[in-house]
């Protein structure tokens, strides 16, 4: 058996190996995305293009336009006289967001009721949302700077894991995740469909080999490229990003053996269904996009609405980013571990199971 089965798994690497253009497909792109979705998928808002209806003149609103300017995060100050000219810069998107100082602002602030306005372009919400803060922040600093007393409390901030909130060291660990599966998806799931397209999937068939011998040997292949492009990836990360890595190896790459298990047995089962190549592919993308959006990728599951939430317990990337980003900048125990990497295990050997059956029909 040992030796029916290393003979295959020999094949299936020489099967990749001489399939340039897959093989390129699977490896270099994976690359250049780290590369690329490190720098683009940010939710840092670094260049707001502001407008600013000043009605009151003042010295005061004058100094407070002065610190708009003079702030990192805006990159264009545009100054509008007319509601008129709000609503053309809104509405052709010139503009994120207008600040509305309104008549007797200088006198409020003396005050201490001082009011402005802020209009934000709802199109763009989560954008908004996070100017919004920015350029409140701004004011509110600007408004107690200019009284007499003041009494605000000084909050003094610390952010755990993450103390310069950098956006790598978020961004990196889910492409590290997310990557390494499309990986392993698309490998395993275009072994199979090549072995029908090249009309060699019959003579495997007649062979000695029984069905799980022949899933092993696609699985193991794609096992071993997928780890060596998940290698690669941590070295962008750690050399390249400078994120740091808190926690065990071992940890990391024992849950990164069992994540690309499950996913392996979902691409074999798209692969034993799939007639064609293109198929696969195709096919993988079904699955590809509800994993990374159910995942907890780019928003967190606890916003999503009570229904879907129970979902998410199918999808081995959710385990897998938690584990990922526990090793890299908790140091998480093998206790916290292994409640991560049992789930992703268990979802394999369903996976693994389900794609036996169907393997075993579609061999008749």
């Amino acid at each position: 058996m040992i030796g029916r089965l290393l003979a295959l798994i020999r094949k299936e690497a020489l099967a990749i190996r001489n399939d340039k253009k897959s093989l390129f497909v699977v490896i270099v792109p994976p690359l250049i995305q780290v590369l690329m979705f490190s720098f683009a998928a940010t939710l840092e808002i670094k260049h707001i293009d502001l407008a600013v209806f000043d009605q009151d003149g003042t010295h005061t609103s004058q100094e407070l336009i002065q610190n708009l300017k003079g702030s990192a995060y805006i990159q264009k100050l545009v100054r509008v006289g007319n509601n008129h000219e709000i609503s053309e810069l809104i509405n052709t998107q010139q503009v994120l967001a207008v600040l509305v100082i309104p008549n007797g602002f200088g006198k409020e602030v003396l005050n201490a009721k001082a009011n402005v306005q802020l209009l934000l372009d709802g199109r763009r919400s989560n954008t908004a949302q996070i100017a919004e803060g920015y350029l409140s922040s701004i004011v509110q600093t600007f408004f107690l700077s200019k009284q007499p007393v003041t009494r605000a409390v000084t909050i003094q901030t610390r952010f755990f894991f993450n103390p310069n909130l950098s956006n790598f060291w978020w961004i990196v660990p889910n492409l590290f995740g997310s990557i390494t599966m499309i990986v392993a998806m698309l490998l395993t799931a275009l072994s199979i469909a090549r072995e029908r397209e090249l009309g060699t999937f019959d003579q495997i068939l007649v062979s000695p080999l029984r069905p799980f011998e022949i899933l092993v040997g696609k699985l193991v292949p794609a096992l071993l490229i997928s780890m060596l492009e998940s290698i690669l990836i941590l070295l962008f990360a750690i050399y390249l990003f400078g994120v740091p890595l808190m926690g065990s190896l071992t940890i990391l790459y024992t849950g990164v053996i069992v994540f690309l298990f499950s996913i392996s047995g979902i691409g074999l089962f798209i692969s034993a269904i799939s007639n064609t190549q293109q198929q696969a592919i195709l096919g993988s993308f079904v699955f590809l996009l509800p994993s990374i959006l159910l995942s907890g990728f780019a928003t967190p599951i606890e916003n999503m609405p009570s229904w879907l939430q129970p979902l998410t317990a199918l999808t081995p990337l959710k385990y897998y980013l938690i584990l990922i980003k526990g090793v890299f900048l908790k140091d998480i125990s093998w206790e916290i571990a292994w409640t991560l990497i049992v789930p992703m295990f268990f979802l394999g050997i369903v996976f693994m199971s389900i794609t036996m059956i169907f393997f075993r029909r579609r061999s008749r």
